[in-house]
């Protein structure tokens, strides 16, 4: 069964971009994209996932609380937090709150394709 991920963006260049770059991957992953936390946590109550890659800071549901709720509800699925507003507190935040990487835009492509492919194999 294809593992499952989330990308979870406001941006839509870059959600595009993080898009493309995994379904071009060859790995056999089903890829898909929401805009805000809320319409990630819709699709995530239909079909869980393996793996979420969030921003921090969207309209709506930040992706710090999307990370809380996730991490309540769906305790194994993976998170991964991006943000262009870096910082060692929010890096110790989303830590401590479960997330299992901490990405600072602009970011490297291929580094976060590689957290993506040592989560889900």
């Amino acid at each position: 069964m294809a593992r499952r991920l989330l990308i979870v963006d406001d941006e839509e260049t870059l959600t595009f971009s993080l898009y493309q770059s995994f379904i071009l991957s060859k790995k056999d992953y089903e890829v898909a994209t929401a805009s805000s936390g809320e319409e990630a946590l819709d699709k995530m109550s239909s079909a869980p996932f393996d793996l979420i890659i969030t921003d921090i800071f969207m309209p709506g549901i930040s992706g710090i609380d999307l990370l809380k709720k996730v991490k309540s509800d769906y305790p194994a699925t993976e998170v991964i937090v991006m943000t262009a507003y870096g910082s060692d507190e929010k890096k110790d935040e989303v830590a401590g709150l479960g997330a299992k990487h901490y990405v600072e835009k602009p970011f490297e492509m291929k580094a976060v394709r590689e957290m993506v492919f040592n989560i889900l194999g």
